[in-house]
């Protein structure tokens, strides 16, 4: 009997922890962190800039299209195309210009801030002044 409840116990355990680890992976994804995908990198670009609720869905819209873009991407240059990571560099390029074109001038102003400050964090090999 003792040795039932034991067992019971590890389970219910194993199961908490699974299920707090799957709850952190998705916050981590909602605030657009590394694990979440095509987003992160663009919502960082998007610090202290304040969008409309037509500016927003414009966003999700293009972040979407280019997130499809690169999934295929991603797999090939996770199996070794090298061609692949070129591609999906210059559709981060033109994914960036695409979101500038949604932004007002005093808006674009801070966007790229915002993009200089990450290309320096990147060159000194460390993280952008402000939290991915």
């Amino acid at each position: 009997m003792k040795k039932i409840r034991i067992a019971m116990m590890a389970a219910a355990m194993a199961l908490c922890v699974t299920s707090v680890a799957k709850a952190q992976d998705a916050g981590a994804q909602q605030q657009g962190g590394r694990r979440g995908g095509g987003r992160g990198g663009m919502q960082v670009l998007l610090k202290d800039i304040t969008l409309t609720d037509a500016q927003k869905a414009q966003f999700d819209s293009i972040s979407k299209a280019y997130s499809d873009k690169n999934a295929d991407l991603m797999t090939a240059a996770r199996g070794g195309d090298a061609d692949a990571r070129s591609k999906m560099m210059a559709n981060r390029e033109q994914q960036t210009k695409d979101i500038e074109a949604i932004l007002t001038a005093d808006q674009k102003t801070v966007f790229e801030k915002n993009v200089a400050d990450m290309a320096a964090a990147r060159q000194a090999g460390g993280r952008p002044p402000f939290a991915l």
